[in-house]
């Protein structure tokens, strides 16, 4: 067992420093400077993956524990930017409203419409603000407004953003009154945003049933391990043991990815 684990960390280790070592080649003949955030988020989560399974490894003298540990962090570290994707593009879609009466204003009182991008920019807070600001710079660089709207509008990860925008570029291209078509996507926008509230509101219950099953495995075995420390000791110090801990620590995570899911209501 010790044979083994020295040469899976050792070709984990091997692995990782030719990793480094091309990466850094490369970046050398581009005459740019290394360093770890330089890295995009998939490497930098392979890095972060081998270094936890070769320290656990390491420290605990077990492959199976460090694979465990491996895979937990990978369920964490996606379920956290989820969370965090999910909450950004929330408060975008309720940002749009801001957007749209600013927009909306500064048409009325006469501005361009690149004019009421750059006032929006301005006015309004991140993160609808970054989008705004990305589309302001390639305005200054030269890029037909046409093609910013097109861009923005491709590269928008809010439905209710790219709505927007959608519809300033075929307002333009149509030569519609860009008012009247603002109040009343206001006025849907703000309803949609309502009833995805109210959707958020009545799945929270799910999404924390599947938080109390996906712990409730462990306490059990916990608390198991309290009371008959000898018969789950083998749970932890045989290899049928680890293997059947291994498939445990898979088939909670799995559901509790499952039942995230479903509470997911896309409209």
């Amino acid at each position: 067992m010790i044979v083994i684990l020295f040469l899976v960390s050792f070709a984990a280790f091997i692995f990782c420093f030719i990793y480094f070592f091309t990466d850094k080649v490369k970046i050398k003949n581009k005459k740019k400077s290394f360093s770890f955030k330089s890295l995009n988020s998939k490497r930098k989560k392979l890095i972060i993956s081998l270094f936890i399974f070769i320290l656990s490894s390491i420290l605990l003298q077990n492959i199976i524990f460090a694979l465990i540990l491996c895979i937990i962090y990978l369920y964490f570290d996606w379920y956290i930017k989820a969370q965090n994707r999910r909450r950004s593009l929330h408060l975008i879609d309720k940002q749009v409203i801001e957007a749209l009466i600013v927009i909306k204003s500064a048409v009325q009182a006469g501005k361009s419409l690149q004019n009421a991008i750059n006032i929006a920019q301005n006015e309004l807070k991140t993160p609808i603000k970054s989008e705004f600001e990305k589309m302001s710079n390639s305005l200054i660089l030269g890029v037909s407004f046409d093609k910013v709207l097109e861009d923005a509008a491709r590269n928008a990860k809010s439905n209710e953003f790219k709505l927007m925008l959608d519809t300033i570029r075929i307002s333009k291209d149509t030569g519609a009154s860009l008012s009247g078509i603002f109040e009343r996507i206001t006025d849907s926008t703000s309803q949609r945003i309502a009833i995805q509230s109210k959707i958020i509101a009545l799945t929270a219950q799910g999404r924390m049933s599947g938080n109390i099953v996906s712990i409730i495995p462990f306490i059990i075995v916990f608390m198991m391990y309290v009371i008959e420390p000898d018969m789950m000791k083998s749970l932890f110090i045989t290899l049928p043991g680890n293997i059947l801990l291994l498939v445990v620590v898979i088939m909670v995570l799995v559901g509790s990815f499952v039942i995230r899911k479903m509470t997911e209501i896309d409209f």
